[in-house]
């Protein structure tokens, strides 16, 4: 289930955990017990790609002790309250629908009501379209990807949240959503190689590299975004890591000689 890690939505167990725990606290009195029960199960499922989980209703139904129709019910509660996300999948050999993926979302700076908002028929689900010519405006790529409608993040805290050259070179690409899940994608390719390796100190070239993606992408040489963005990202810290090792080589050798 490796394709699950281009839907996880935190960078590890620890973020997913706090996030299922807020959740919970906010939503203390909109939630039943049995609607709570099938968060934890779905985070329980979560775990190895932190908040992503391919479940079928079914079985969802069995682990908390209830009906199929008690378990979807309960589904579209958390999604109604924005703290799951659903992924419609189909079969690649029957065709048609499959169990849905589903993604815990981190939690907003939006205390709201969300019963009160007004929701497209299908804001609940992810949809993937397709491109109708490789010449689009940037704005194509939102339509192109697994994602729901665009949501700003409230009081414009993912902006402060991230260095803005990064910010600067996400944002004609992606809504808020997907922009905090390819900033969890950076992250994640720097710390397999070195978590020492920052971003403010190699921004120019993790940039660069983020466009030239981008620009394959627009020309359909490019899949999977979030994939290659992952493998593309992960090749800039290696070569980093490598030209540091070599420098603190170089420095070694010349206090030797000093």
């Amino acid at each position: 289930m490796y394709y699950l890690s281009e839907y996880q939505t935190f960078n590890n167990k620890d973020e997913l955990n706090t996030a299922v725990k807020s959740h919970l606290a906010r939503h203390k009195f909109d939630l039943t017990d049995t609607e709570k029960l099938t968060l934890r199960t779905i985070a329980r499922y979560a775990v190895k790609y932190p908040g992503a989980a391919h479940l079928k209703a079914a079985t969802i139904a069995d682990l908390i002790g209830k009906s199929e129709k008690t378990a979807r019910r309960a589904i579209n509660k958390l999604v109604k309250f924005g703290i799951i996300r659903k992924v419609e999948t189909i079969r690649k050999v029957t065709g048609g629908k499959g169990a849905n993926i589903l993604q815990i979302l981190p939690p907003t700076n939006d205390h709201t009501d969300t019963s009160n908002r007004k929701e497209s028929k299908n804001s609940d689900v992810a949809t993937v379209k397709a491109s109708n010519s490789a010449n689009e405006p940037s704005n194509s790529i939102k339509q192109n990807i697994n994602t729901i409608a665009t949501e700003e993040t409230a009081n414009g805290a993912l902006k402060r949240s991230i260095p803005a050259e990064l910010y600067n070179a996400l944002k004609p690409y992606f809504n808020d959503r997907d922009m905090y899940k390819a900033v969890g994608i950076l992250w994640r390719a720097k710390a397999s190689i070195d978590r020492n390796i920052t971003f403010e100190q190699h921004s120019s070239v993790y940039v660069d590299t983020f466009k030239n993606v981008i620009f394959h992408y627009k020309r359909g040489k490019v899949r999977n975004l979030f994939a290659y963005l992952y493998g593309a990202w992960r090749q800039v810290a290696i070569e980093i890591k490598r030209r540091l090792t070599l420098a603190e080589s170089d420095l070694f050798y010349n206090w030797l000689d000093a």
